[in-house]
């Protein structure tokens, strides 16, 4: 029979493997711990933390092509309708003429860019009042604001964002981009409209999530597909197969090294340093090979000319990013 799905894959905006690759596999995970324990019979109570541990050094060694995904950001259109009421040092923003509803919460607040930008976490749609993450730190007003995505969770799985593209300028933009390198050239985050081009890191949220900004902040509705590489969850149930492409010996070579060595000498009667450094150069061995052969389902190890760079940058221009530009004209090639 099939086995069911790895648990907790299912992560919105991302097209994510079904876990049903034993095709390609020698062995589900309880036939693993079996050959495990084959080695030990006293290491059943941790052989789940041996063999989960041996995958996430395989996992670990490269960006492997079976943990390749799709997925998508999706920026919404942007909130003016109405006044803000903001207090010195309160958490809550009194809404008047709007109508907020808490498809807001985790969207960015602004009056104006001489203000910090405030995270939305909760919303009160019958009171009409928005919390911030941080209370507001300057002064008292009721006035004009705007709600924006700056910041989006790419999903708790990301390991490494390989590209990402502004489906408005028909453009790739830059991944490698830094909060550093956006605070020297707009700290105030001015430029705006519908055409991001920089993809720049920012810290984890409360739940732990990997977030990034878009800059400059889209003001349009409009989605940004991206390739990247995720983290799979641990094996759990006997059943679970490992992602595709990664071979279950290799895996289970450092499993049973750990095995051998577990407790050392005097705890285990199974013990063998020998044999268990053998396994390791084994493992060393067969994982190379493996990334050899990962390296044919999709070219990881080596770039092409203009495969890594971005290709385009509006300089903070409209105008660029509506028009075509040759090279030295503020966009276009060779400007990064």
């Amino acid at each position: 029979m099939p086995a069911p799905p790895i648990p907790n894959t299912t992560i919105p905006q991302q097209v994510l493997p079904s876990g049903t690759q034993q095709y390609i596999q020698q062995q589900n995970y309880g036939q693993m711990k079996g050959n495990v324990l084959l080695w030990n019979p006293d290491c059943g109570g941790i052989v789940d933390v041996l063999i989960n541990a041996a995958l996430r050094k395989v996992l670990d060694r490269r960006t492997w092509f079976s943990q390749f995904v799709k997925g998508q950001l999706i920026a919404p259109q942007a909130t003016t309708q109405g006044q803000a009421t903001v207090t010195l040092g309160s958490y809550n923003v009194q809404g008047t003429n709007t109508a907020w509803t808490a498809s807001l919460v985790g969207q960015q607040f602004r009056i104006g860019y001489n203000n910090p930008i405030y995270t939305i976490t909760a919303v009160d749609p019958i009171g009409q009042v928005l919390q911030l993450e941080l209370p507001w730190g300057s002064t008292s007003t009721t006035s004009g604001y705007f709600i924006v995505q700056y910041y989006f969770n790419l999903g708790p799985n990301i390991k490494y964002l390989k590209n990402m593209v502004n489906m408005q300028l028909g453009r790739r933009m830059w991944t490698h981009g830094t909060q550093d390198f956006l605070n020297a050239i707009d700290p105030w985050r001015q430029s705006g409209g519908g055409w991001p081009y920089v993809v720049a890191p920012v810290p984890l949220d409360p739940n732990g999530n990997y977030m990034v900004e878009l800059y400059p902040a889209s003001w349009i509705q409009q989605a940004f597909p991206f390739l990247a590489y995720v983290q799979p969850p641990n094996l759990v149930n006997d059943l679970d197969t490992l992602p595709a492409y990664i071979r279950c010996d290799v895996v289970l070579l450092d499993a049973i090294a750990q095995a051998l060595v577990w407790r050392g000498p005097k705890n285990n009667p199974y013990y063998d340093a020998n044999e268990a450094s053998v396994k390791r150069t084994q493992f060393e061995s067969e994982l190379n090979q493996m990334a050899q052969a990962d390296e044919n389902l999709y070219r990881t190890n080596l770039s092409l000319p203009f495969e890594d760079v971005p290709y385009y940058q509006p300089g903070g221009a409209m105008w660029d990013a509506s028009h075509a530009v040759g090279v030295g004209d503020g966009g276009g090639y060779g400007d990064f």
